[in-house]
């Protein structure tokens, strides 16, 4: 979706995601939605990027300097109010540093996530063709391939199927938006969701995006995420659902000497809101908010 403005110019930012749900936006699944914004009809990017540390809906994954490769390819289709384009996307994450939390601790090279998604998106145009909302039907797959099932029971439960929407403010480049997710695996039972607002500026060269998220999940996702992550029975206090996590950030783009090429650099901060869940966190000697810092370089042909 690109918005016209006198003077400058509102825009969606260049990405590699989808929409996760959602996250994992630049990074991985932070939240249960995306706030990147989704090229169509057609798209294609390769992205590169170093993370301070690797964090997956609110538990860290690797707790230190992580690497992230990944690309998405688009093609689609125009047609009178609308454009619409099917989609895939995969993103794999590599641990820089060595993680001493984990047992066995994580080594440098190690695949520590793979995320894999098919999404449709479907953005409406008014009568002028300026964007009015898109929604984004998607399956996501996330797995760690550097722990045994033992280590972490989601290792291969994680198959969301679900849909996220994007609506335009009357206020350019101010956007309200949410999406929902079910895990299909039938032994984690699991549901999140997420609501919040995004907002774009362009003054070129420069792009700036920020988001703020409120994250939800039921009591089989609070049981994995904010609890010990093992199966059934919950621990003490995981014993309803509702919110999870809040997230809040900010990415600046900029174009490189280089044609086709454009740096990133990205802050995001993630908070859990529940008292128990923080309690449960705690106990486990997790930690109930992290902040992380990227930066990267993605790759856009016209």
């Amino acid at each position: 979706m690109n918005i016209q403005a006198t003077g400058f110019r509102l825009t969606y930012l260049a990405s590699l995601a989808l929409v996760a749900g959602v996250a994992s936006h630049a990074g991985a699944a932070v939240s249960s939605i995306d706030p990147e914004q989704q090229r169509v009809p057609d798209d294609l990017v390769l992205k590169a990027e170093f993370l301070s540390k690797l964090v997956d809906q609110g538990r860290i994954r690797n707790d230190d300097a992580t690497a992230h490769v990944g690309g998405v390819a688009r093609i689609g289709w125009e047609v009178p109010g609308s454009k619409q384009g099917i989609g895939v996307q995969v993103d794999g994450y590599f641990a820089v540093g060595e993680d001493q939390a984990t047992t066995p601790k994580t080594s440098p090279g190690e695949m520590v996530e793979f995320n894999g998604k098919l999404s449709y998106v479907y953005e409406a145009l008014d009568a002028g063709d300026i964007p009015m909302f898109q929604i984004i039907p998607h399956f996501e797959f996330i797995t760690y391939p550097n722990v045994a099932e033992r280590q972490n029971y989601l290792k291969y439960r994680q198959n969301y199927v679900g849909a996220d929407a994007w609506y335009c403010l009357p206020w350019e480049g101010i956007e309200i938006g949410g999406g929902a997710d079910w895990n299909m695996s039938s032994q984690a039972h699991m549901f999140r969701a997420a609501a919040g607002a995004r907002e774009f500026y362009q003054d070129a060269p420069f792009d700036l995006s920020a988001w703020q998220l409120l994250n939800f999940g039921n009591k089989e996702y609070k049981r994995y995420f904010a609890g010990s992550g093992a199966p059934p029975p919950a621990p003490a206090g995981v014993d309803r659902g509702g919110f999870t996590t809040i997230d809040v950030g900010a990415k600046v783009t900029l174009p490189l000497p280089w044609n086709e090429l454009w740096t990133f650099v990205q802050a995001d901060a993630v908070y859990w809101v529940d008292a128990k869940d923080r309690r449960n966190l705690n106990n486990a000697g997790v930690d109930v908010g992290d902040f992380v810092i990227s930066i990267g370089a993605e790759w856009r042909p016209e």
